[in-house]
């Protein structure tokens, strides 16, 4: 249903019963609440893709090829108004609008956030071991530095990927938010 271009704050649990094929009754067999099911159906596509982020960070040795990929995922998911990326921002902005009562559905959600959380310091930690960072983020008091530090650049690069009235070439958004990584951690 994002996909198609709904927003999850307004989905109706007849609407999520019609896309999967089945009466709304039925979904309420396995789910609680509306926001139960958004909520398992989220931390399954996230779950897909930590497991592909993860088989892509295997395949890449070099820290800053590394880092240049996960820019890069950042602007394509930007763009793409269906991604992962986009229905936490609604969840996040819901939230605050009142929807989305039902924090207890969450959980599945922030154990997913963990799982890519622990990839991105196995990257970060890779940048550390090949000599290009100088901040050792295996170490407790460099922590909330760090996460600082990686936060304010993947909200950089999604800023300008999505800034249509100065819009700039991806290359040019992700070498930026890389030298920015490493003259902050380097």
């Amino acid at each position: 249903l994002a996909r198609q271009g709904a927003d999850i704050t307004k989905i109706t649990s007849r609407q999520i019963a019609s896309a999967a094929g089945m009466g709304k009754a039925t979904i309420y067999d396995y789910f609680s609440t509306k926001e139960e099911i958004i909520f398992a159906a989220l931390a399954w596509s996230m779950s897909q893709q930590a497991a592909e982020f993860a088989r892509a960070m295997d395949t890449i040795q070099d820290f800053q090829a590394k880092m240049y990929a996960i820019y890069g995922g950042i602007i394509h998911r930007v763009a793409d108004t269906g991604s992962i990326f986009h229905l936490l921002i609604q969840i996040s902005d819901g939230r605050k609008q009142g929807y989305f009562a039902d924090s207890d559905a969450c959980g599945p959600i922030h154990s997913q956030l963990k799982e890519f959380i622990q990839i991105l310091y196995a990257v970060l930690s890779s940048g550390y071991k090949q000599g290009v960072l100088k901040t050792d983020v295996s170490q407790p008091q460099n922590t909330d530095y760090v996460r600082m530090v990686f936060i304010s650049t993947v909200f950089a690069v999604a800023s300008r990927a999505g800034d249509k009235q100065h819009p700039q070439p991806s290359q040019t958004i992700i070498e930026n938010a890389y030298k920015m990584l490493v003259k902050a951690l380097g």
